[in-house]
């Protein structure tokens, strides 16, 4: 995939990416979904879209670890599916803030190892695509933001959720709904799609 192409659509109700077939003119719908409302994020979390979005993470979780390194295997299945779930509830009730969401997927996953390796590295993927998801651009890179996530992962850590939120507060800025796309394709989305 080139991540500097942006003739790709990307849907947020089943994370769907796809090529559009003319770049000037927006998708009517989802080709994977058929959902006329891809481009808004999704409201509700039902049973599937949480075991969709749970292999999604998984699969995150796998090119992180392909990319840079480390031992692949899940320690704790049923606390990735529980995990996802609170992620998308507090995504479908903190929609109008992003860093919340940010600060969630970190201290969600970063604390539960429920990887064999690469949890640290997954949660920071995971708040950057979130938050890219809901119109939010996470700026400090992943070895810049590493000291801060290993305070968060430390075993009886002091990192309260309003520290993390004011750590995003101090690190992130907002961008148009019209520029969500191509930051996901330019800093995200290839660790969604993998080899694909």
């Amino acid at each position: 995939m080139n991540k500097n192409d942006n003739s790709q659509s990307f849907c947020f109700r089943c994370y769907h990416l796809w090529k559009k077939r003319i770049k000037s003119r927006p998708s009517k719908y989802c080709p994977r979904c058929k959902s006329p409302y891809w481009n808004k994020p999704r409201k509700k979390v039902s049973k599937e879209f949480v075991l969709k979005m749970k292999e999604m993470i998984v699969k995150i979780h796998n090119t992180i670890i392909k990319l840079s390194g480390g031992e692949m295997g899940i320690r704790d299945d049923g606390g990735v599916y529980n995990s996802t779930y609170k992620l998308l509830n507090h995504q479908y009730k903190n929609q109008r803030n992003p860093k919340s969401i940010g600060a969630f997927a970190i201290n969600e996953f970063a604390k539960r190892h429920y990887f064999i390796d690469g949890n640290k590295r997954t949660a920071y993927a995971l708040a950057k695509i979130f938050m890219l998801i809901n119109g939010c651009h996470l700026r400090v890179q992943y070895k810049e933001a590493t000291p801060f996530i290993l305070e968060i992962a430390k075993y009886e850590s002091k990192t309260t959720f309003e520290d993390i939120k004011k750590w995003f507060n101090g690190n992130c800025s907002l961008i148009d709904q019209k520029d969500v796309e191509n930051y996901l394709n330019k800093t995200a989305l290839y660790l969604m799609l993998g080899d694909e």
